[in-house]
């Protein structure tokens, strides 16, 4: 059969073929996915978070994410988005080093919105329940891929309450000694304080079981 890539279509074909070959003999490409999660976030704020020396509830919320590797990550082309819609709130840029953090306020979240033509709704965390994504997108949808997803539940949305990892285990747990939460809900209280672009810093043993997969049970048996 003849063939009907014409030129362009044979030289995308070469190239391909010649870049697996690159990869096979280069071996295993580090995954980013595995190395890069979210760490913590606020999605209630109720004082100045940002340092600005102002408080607004949309631009003191914050996300912060971990490297977990042992590398530093290249951060161009992840975003953050929340589960509504498909705008892209915030995209970074820069190296995060092996075991570092990187705090994304919602000003500046406001602020990358602004340079993109993308809205001007900042991080948009819902204090009644949300669900956070952490995405990897190169303009490329052979690249497109999902790097963390963070459901949060509505009574992690309580005014200065945070919602991280525990240092160690990486089980959810609440950083709420601003505001305590006293519930059997996942993730449970600790008492410890929010520690944004800080390491998460807990001694106390949380009363119930906080791990991702029962937190993401419970939040699955709360849909309609």
């Amino acid at each position: 059969m003849k063939s009907i890539l014409g030129p362009r279509g044979l030289c995308l074909r070469f190239s391909i073929l010649l870049l697996g070959l690159i990869v096979a003999l280069a071996g295993p490409v580090p995954a980013v996915r595995a190395e890069l999660v979210i760490n913590e976030l606020m999605a209630a704020p109720a004082r100045d978070w940002n340092g600005d020396g102002t408080f607004d509830y949309k631009n003191d919320e914050w996300v912060e994410i971990l490297n977990t590797g042992s590398s530093p990550v290249d951060l161009t082309g992840l975003y953050l988005k929340d589960a509504t819609g498909d705008e892209y709130h915030y995209g970074f840029e820069g190296i995060l080093e092996a075991g570092a953090v990187k705090v994304v306020y919602g000003s500046d979240a406001v602020a990358w919105q602004a340079d993109h033509d993308a809205g001007s709704t900042g991080l948009s965390l819902n204090n009644g329940g949300d669900t956070l994504e952490l995405w990897r997108d190169l303009d490329d949808p052979r690249v497109l891929s999902v790097v963390d997803v963070v459901p949060i539940p509505a009574h992690a949305g309580g005014s200065d309450r945070a919602m991280g990892r525990m240092p160690g285990t990486l089980d959810w747990v609440l950083f709420d000694a601003l505001n305590p939460y006293g519930g059997d809900l996942l993730p449970p209280g600790t008492g410890c304080a929010p520690t944004p672009g800080g390491t998460n810093l807990c001694s106390a043993v949380p009363a119930a079981d906080s791990s991702f997969g029962a937190l993401k049970a419970e939040h699955a048996a709360d849909r309609p």
